[in-house]
């Protein structure tokens, strides 16, 4: 579960397999910590009680840790999950990665912030759906969707309420983009292609989440792109 809580990254896994290469972070016991503060890096926190799971929830949502990203492995996954998401009002989204001919990404600017384009599914649809529709009608392209990319979970607040954004996202590809505009009723003040390079720089002054569909987005297309060298 790709959990974002204020924008820190706070993943379950259901396996220490899941936490990726260990060697670029620190493997610590659930047992050994009472808080996250003082944390930095990447962080993977093995044998977490249900309680600590919720209480660490509980922490990160009262505070911002930037230089952090956390990934526990709880002794009872669905347990924890399920508890976790009963906290919280959970709404549903889907986006997309939209690229085109030229390896360009498309990205959006809204709210001061560089951004993927996404939003609520409507009354009757599902994500793969509302993922084209939301893409198409914030930026005025029409696009191919291709094969899921992830799944994120983030947290906010309408009027003192929690809210659990679910978003899932997909890959898709340009077909026309010669209507491209913003949609202003969204607040979206631009629809921009870019490079990998500058996305990248951009992107590093945006939302964590995006950056992880970007990055995850990058490492599933590279793996395609080897295995099709590969099969050549």
């Amino acid at each position: 579960m790709n959990l974002f809580i204020n924008d820190t990254p706070f993943f379950l896994l259901r396996s220490l397999d899941e936490a990726g290469p260990l060697e670029h972070m620190q493997l610590v016991g659930g047992e050994e910590l009472t808080t996250l503060k003082n944390q930095s890096g990447a962080v993977v926190i093995t044998e977490v009680t249900t309680e600590k799971a919720l209480s660490f929830l509980d922490e990160l949502l009262q505070n911002h840790y930037e230089d952090v990203s956390f990934r526990i492995l709880p002794e009872f996954y669905n347990e924890s999950k399920s508890l976790i998401k009963r906290k919280f009002r959970i709404i549903d989204a889907a986006g997309g990665v939209v690229t085109n001919k030229k390896g360009k990404k498309l990205l959006i600017y809204r709210f001061k912030k560089w951004d993927l384009p996404k939003g609520k599914l409507d009354d009757g649809e599902d994500f793969k759906m509302a993922a084209k529709r939301e893409v198409e009608e914030e930026t005025g392209i029409r696009v191919k969707r291709k094969k899921r990319i992830t799944t994120t979970w983030h947290t906010y607040a309408i009027r003192n309420k929690p809210i659990l954004k679910r978003t899932k996202w997909y890959a898709m590809e340009c077909l026309d983009d010669s209507l491209m505009k913003p949609q202003k009723g969204e607040n979206i003040e631009k629809v921009v292609w870019m490079k990998e390079e500058k996305a990248a720089t951009l992107l590093k002054k945006s939302y964590r989440s995006i950056r992880f569909v970007i990055d995850t987005f990058n490492t599933l297309y590279n793996s395609s792109e080897r295995r099709k060298e590969q099969n050549d």
